[in-house]
């Protein structure tokens, strides 16, 4: 929820008369997409942040901003990373308000919004992706490790077996469209023509399919449960059931997102077949996908180095909007320990819901 942080009386005013404008939802996807962001065009703004939407998947920060004229204008600047990332830097809500810099790519859709490459803080301190040079100051804002818990770290250690582990971010970037969009039929093509990314991204609405949930670069946790695998991911707290029994288990197949599952074992490796799937695209990025899309999932075990990965592919085909399968293949590393966050989605700021 945002902080009603006080502020001054004349700063009140202001937010109220400017508070009906449409201020832009979380736009889910890189500040150098030039499909979300006017990428030609770089903008530094200076002002006051005095609002925070402390929520995943970015946290945002209202600025107000007197312009040259004397008009204040209050921008919207959505700050990557998400509060968790924030907090390992050392940063909380409240470290945010106060005089602060922003600069990076206004968003396709809205004006009055900016996505920040660089932000610099009331404190002094500049928060800047990766190894991008920092614009206003030599110190920069420092991360820390992913959090890991020492005692459930040596217990899975311990007991880990076969895939059921929890395992760290993907490797590798994730599969970009000019990678597979080849293979799309005339009527795949007309109808990833059709998807605008700043509108339809579904990200927008908190919510994903599998195709990009499992490309998605935060952990995942494979868990045993007898007659039922759970594949659980951190990143939209998705938790998808692959049955390996359907009808001893008396489940039927109900549409949805993430479809319905079945597993089997041939011998490391588990084959997963999903069908039902009711999402309108394959990834983040509009590859369309019909309700006769089918997965063909593979999860195995490997051993390299003393470094244990798995090795994993999705297969999608469908006769509707593809010629061929796409595959996408990434491993992941074990990363024993891991500390799943809660990743407490919203789109919205507060009184602003349609």
């Amino acid at each position: 929820m945002p902080n009603t942080h006080t502020l001054k009386a004349a700063t009140l005013s202001a937010i109220a008369s400017l508070a009906t404008s449409s201020l832009t939802l979380a736009h889910h996807g890189p500040v150098s997409q030039s499909s979300l962001y006017l990428t030609d065009d770089f903008v530094e703004l200076h002002g006051e942040i005095v609002d925070v939407f402390w929520r995943n998947p970015h946290t945002r920060a209202r600025m107000l901003v007197v312009g040259d004229d004397g008009e204040e204008q209050l921008w919207e600047i959505e700050i990557s990373p998400g509060p968790r990332t924030l907090e390992r830097f050392g940063i909380d809500e409240e470290d945010l308000f106060g005089p602060a810099r922003a600069a990076g790519y206004i968003s396709r859709r809205d004006p009055d919004s900016l996505g920040a490459l660089h932000v610099l803080l009331p404190d002094g301190r500049e928060y800047a992706p990766g190894n991008r040079e920092l614009l206003w100051t030599a110190d920069r804002l420092a991360s820390t490790q992913f959090a890991i818990d020492p005692e459930r770290s040596a217990e899975e250690r311990r007991t880990a077996t076969s895939i059921f582990r929890t395992w760290g971010r993907r490797i590798g970037p994730r599969p970009q469209p000019d990678e597979y969009h080849h293979l799309l039929t005339d009527r795949g093509r007309e109808a990833a023509a059709q998807f605008y990314a700043p509108r339809d991204n579904p990200e927008l609405e908190c919510r994903t399919g599998v195709g990009a949930s499992m490309m998605d670069p935060m952990p995942l946790e494979i868990i045993d449960e007898g007659d039922r695998i759970l594949v659980h991911q951190s990143e939209y707290n998705v938790r998808r059931t692959i049955w390996l029994d359907p009808e001893a288990s008396g489940v039927e197949p109900t549409p949805g997102p993430y479809g319905f599952s079945v597993g089997r074992w041939e011998d490391d490796v588990l084959m997963v077949y999903t069908t039902h799937i009711d999402f309108p695209y394959l990834d983040p990025y509009g590859t369309p996908q019909s309700d006769q899309i089918e997965y063909l999932e593979r999860f195995q075990l490997s051993e390299s180095d003393d470094e244990v990965l798995l090795n994993y592919s999705l297969t999608a085909t469908d006769p509707v909007m593809y010629a061929e399968p796409i595959v996408f293949e990434r491993p992941r590393q074990w990363s024993p320990g891991r500390v799943f966050e809660e990743f407490n989605c919203a789109h919205e700021w507060e009184g602003e819901a349609e």
